[in-house]
């Protein structure tokens, strides 16, 4: 008998030792009657951040969708970011490569689980077929903002987009489709289609979205990627009304460009000079 006493004594302190890789769900108070539920996992302050998942119903739309929230220390309020992924990655890979050194800034992060995600369930809006900016795709950004707008740390009058690849079509056509959550942008290895040969369904944004976006624009492209051709952004680089600037890499390639310091502290200063910070 003393010996079963010490060995469940044992398991409940290896339990509560080991308690942090068995936390709860935190369950988020909803801003208003009807708004879906929001429960984070995790510390949102610690190296892997925090998980979340957000299930309901958002201004008509079902949603079902899982991502990823870092946080620097502190009360904030602090700027924000939705970093947006690319085909065959998730909110989990790029969210926290791109998300720890955006941290280091002073910025929220966070990532959400796209149609084009590997690794994850598929979740709701959309389906395999509704790839990049997909209008599904482009709520499921939004979707994020309406997370950052319930927690008290955010500043979401200080809310940016970047993406890489497929999520660089995303950001493009979520800073065309909802303006007024996005104050800056950025992207690596993206673009646009001419318009005559752009149709419904296809995973790269129009020259008619890059037109309709407001919020100053940076994009960055490797000349050595193979999957994202670079006239595509030259192209969306000419279209662009809003303040915008391109840089070319004659020596990145594809995935490069996505985590290269010198692109980054380039969209830093893109965001320093459009009051991110």
């Amino acid at each position: 008998m003393v010996r079963v006493r010490r060995t469940a004594l044992i398991a409940s302190l290896l339990c509560a030792l080991l308690a942090c890789h068995h936390r709860s769900p935190t369950s988020v108070p909803a801003s208003a009657p009807g708004d879906p539920a929001l429960s984070i996992t995790g510390d949102p302050e610690s190296a892997k951040g925090a998980e979340w998942t957000l299930v309901g119903m958002l201004n008509g739309t079902p949603v079902n969708l899982t991502g990823i929230l870092l946080k620097p220390g502190g009360r904030g309020p602090f700027p924000a970011v939705v970093l947006s992924h690319g085909a065959g990655g998730n909110a989990e890979s790029y969210g926290r490569t791109i998300g720890r050194v955006m941290r280091t800034w002073g910025l929220v992060c966070i990532a959400v689980n796209y149609t084009h995600a590997s690794g994850w369930a598929l979740g709701a809006p959309g389906t395999l077929l509704h790839q990049g900016a997909s209008p599904e795709n482009v709520f499921r950004a939004h979707a994020a903002v309406t997370v950052l707008a319930r927690l008290r740390y955010v500043d979401v009058r200080r809310v940016a987009a970047h993406g890489h690849s497929m999520g660089a079509f995303v950001t493009t056509a979520f800073a065309a489709a909802y303006p007024a959550d996005v104050r800056v942008a950025s992207h690596t290895s993206g673009g646009v289609l001419l318009d005559a040969l752009h149709h419904d369904g296809m995973p790269i944004p129009s020259v008619a979205q890059a037109r309709r976006i407001q919020a100053p624009y940076q994009w960055h492209h490797g000349l050595l990627d193979y999957a994202v051709p670079f006239l595509l952004d030259r192209r969306f680089d000419a279209v662009l009304t809003a303040p915008h600037e391109g840089h070319l890499y004659p020596r990145l390639s594809h995935a490069e460009v996505a985590a290269d310091p010198e692109v980054l502290s380039r969209v830093r200063a893109w965001y320093i000079a459009h009051g991110m910070f």
